[in-house]
């Protein structure tokens, strides 16, 4: 099967999070605990979990599993992974935290990480929750620096970032007998150009 064929359709991003959504719900909470011990192994004042941590985690593995096949995806394909996943979770919070990820692999936290990296840089520095031992925004970058250095801390932030192995195999198996016909996806292509801005 053409792997291109439904990625500029963005009910095809829309079927792809949504099982994204329903596997992280399993995978998640597990990875979510080992960063949130790891954070007190090394005494920082952070954990993982709720809301902020899976929609963070959610947004992150969908452009990563639009990452990892650029080299067939351009722009049109872009702005449907865009279009289908504020579908899927608050638009708004979907559109600021797509460009955050954008300004994180433009200008990486420190020279020479890759775009996989600065995923992973984004989620950590987005999806944690302070905890009471936290004292106020001066120790924002000795959390942010502490944990970026640490490897383990790290190789665990790039799990949570990467969508299971298949899933746009998976994606591309379900959604045929989802999609729309051509004159519905017209419609549904306007209708949530209009309403999803």
């Amino acid at each position: 099967m053409d792997s291109k064929r439904y990625a500029a359709e963005s009910q095809f991003w829309e079927t792809a999070g949504s099982l994204l959504k329903k596997g992280n719900e399993e995978e998640l909470p597990f990875l979510f605990d080992s960063l949130s011990e790891r954070a007190l192994t090394l005494n920082l004042p952070i954990t993982f979990s709720g809301v902020r941590s899976d929609a963070w985690a959610l947004i992150c593995r969908i452009f990563v599993l639009y990452q990892d096949r650029m080299s067939f995806l351009g722009r049109k394909e872009y702005r449907a992974m865009i279009s289908g996943t504020k579908r899927i979770i608050n638009a708004n919070f979907a559109s600021t935290a797509f460009k955050r990820i954008a300004a994180n692999i433009t200008y990486p936290s420190s020279p020479g990480r890759t775009m996989r990296e600065s995923v992973a840089d984004t989620f950590l520095a987005n999806g944690l929750t302070v905890t009471e031992g936290y004292k106020g925004p001066a120790m924002d970058d000795v959390i942010l620096s502490e944990s970026l250095a640490d490897r383990e801390m790290m190789d665990i932030c790039n799990r949570v970032v990467t969508p299971p192995p298949g899933l746009w195999e998976e994606a591309e198996h379900t959604y045929p007998s989802f999609r729309p016909g051509p004159m519905a996806r017209q419609f549904l292509k306007i209708y949530f150009w209009i309403f999803n801005q």
